[in-house]
């Protein structure tokens, strides 16, 4: 077989040759580099088995190979005749010992055979033995021969999903032979990948796809919108031909959710899902999923083998409004951001405050977040002050003089301390270019009046007052 021969087949059936031929450590190689351990392989074999004109020498050994064969198997043959036949019988006398002379060129040789029943008879008759013992067998390690997954399987499926808002990811289930088969078709020899927008005929994007590639990463603008893809070639009258189709997909909105409900059931540590499957397994409804039928039974006052917990109540406005105070406005800013993120960075901004010996209402000593207080009856209020605004991100942004820092999408949000007095909070934009300045003056006043003894709220240390009217 020829190295055309080799390279006209599969890596698979190449895999199969090599596993006969006895190679091993071949799964890894290319398909080139495989067809050519195999061809080396069947040379070295070619030329271990070319047959060579035998010598004088040889033909003598041959000879003296068979007689000897013929000896050992008379010598086995009589043996066990004379342990049948009767004792009389066996004490005959041997009979004369015929010696058999090979006559070469070189010089004669004699051989005997043993017809005694000395034990080491018949080992005597191996000495002339010129046939080589048959070597052990090989070990052959079953998982370097297992194969390899393919590249691709040639359905000719085109899958489409979206990865956030903003990317789309694109496979295709053809092989390297499909594809060049497609392009040879194509008048440019090119295979096209088109994106089309839902309810619009022409593509937004057109990509050219490389020999190699298998799949692709998509940008797109629109979020909350449904795509589709299609891959073929332009033809020779001019025509395009779609080898292929993906299924609609529609990216996620690139917003917060408008749903803000949420629902909260407890679950015990020391109770497994399969245990508690099997209480509630009889009370769930079809359809239900387990987190919301254990928030059901649980609103429903179901008795539980187990604790539920404390009961917190309905989330109010107060923790709702304290919640955006300590986001400060930064959580839209992270809303490209992961869950994790999210709860680490709040995690770490509860500590901060937590630590800076802030009585906020996340705190144990907080009115609208835990029980009753430590100690009699106390009040507390304090103020902060948040500005917040956009422009283009490329401007540039002052309030009361001090730089903001813009975030990608040009909006901005400023937190001062806010003490009782009058305040004048200049905010200027300038343009990148500096040729247009955009400016507001922004007037606060504040007046506390308390009546009764009213404490205050420990405000973070970096936030400063404001400049004074």
């Amino acid at each position: 077989m020829n190295m055309a021969d080799l390279l006209a087949k599969t890596k698979t059936d190449l895999l199969k040759i090599a596993q006969r031929h006895g190679l091993r450590g071949v799964s890894t190689l290319k398909k080139e580099e495989l067809a050519e351990k195999i061809y080396q392989a069947q040379q070295r074999f070619k030329g271990t088995t070319t047959k060579q004109p035998l010598g004088v020498s040889a033909v003598a050994r041959k000879v003296a190979d068979a007689v000897k064969r013929r000896a050992v198997r008379k010598h086995a043959a009589e043996t066990v005749a004379r342990t049948k036949a009767p004792a009389a019988i066996r004490t005959q006398a041997a009979r004369p010992v015929r010696r058999t002379k090979v006559v070469s060129k070189s010089r004669p040789v004699e051989i005997e055979p043993a017809e005694t029943s000395h034990p080491s008879a018949e080992l005597s008759a191996h000495k002339f033995d010129v046939t080589p013992a048959p070597p052990p067998p090989r070990q052959v390690f079953q998982e370097e021969h297992l194969g390899e997954l393919p590249d691709a399987y040639g359905t000719g499926h085109l899958f489409l999903t979206a990865r956030d808002p903003h990317w789309l990811y694109v496979y295709w289930d053809l092989n390297w032979q499909q594809m060049a088969d497609f392009r040879g078709q194509a008048a440019d020899g090119r295979l096209l990948l088109r994106m089309f927008e839902k309810n619009h005929a022409d593509p937004f994007q057109v990509l050219t796809l490389g020999h190699d590639s298998r799949n692709w990463y998509i940008p797109v603008n629109k979020a909350a919108t449904t795509y589709r893809a299609e891959l073929g070639f332009w033809r020779h009258d001019g025509q395009f031909h779609a080898v292929s189709q993906s299924r609609e997909t529609t990216t996620p909105p690139d917003a917060i959710s408008p749903d803000t409900t949420a629902r909260f059931a407890t679950i015990p540590i020391d109770i497994s899902f399969r245990e508690l499957f099997k209480i509630i397994r009889g009370h769930m409804r079809e359809g239900e999923a387990l987190a919301e039928a254990l928030h059901r039974l649980q609103l429903a006052g179901f008795r539980f083998p187990f604790k539920l917990g404390l009961e917190l109540g309905p989330w109010t406005a107060d923790q709702a409004a304290e919640l955006e105070r300590i986001l400060g406005g930064d959580l839209f800013r992270r809303i490209q951001m992961g869950s994790f993120e999210i709860t680490e960075w709040l995690r770490r901004r509860l500590q901060e405050e937590l630590s800076s010996g802030m009585s906020s209402a996340f705190s144990p000593s907080g009115s609208s977040w835990s029980g009753a207080p430590q100690k009699g009856f106390w009040f507390a209020v304090n103020a902060e002050l948040i500005i917040y605004g956009a422009t283009e991100p490329t401007a540039k942004v002052t309030i009361d003089g001090k730089p903001v820092k813009l975030r990608s999408d040009g909006t901005f949000s400023f937190q001062y301390a806010f003490p009782d007095g009058q305040y004048k909070l200049p905010v200027v934009a300038v343009s990148a270019a500096g040729d247009d300045q955009r400016a507001v003056q922004l007037t606060f006043e504040r007046q506390s009046q308390t009546k009764g003894e009213v404490g205050k709220v420990k405000q973070p240390a970096h936030l400063k007052s404001p400049a004074a009217a």
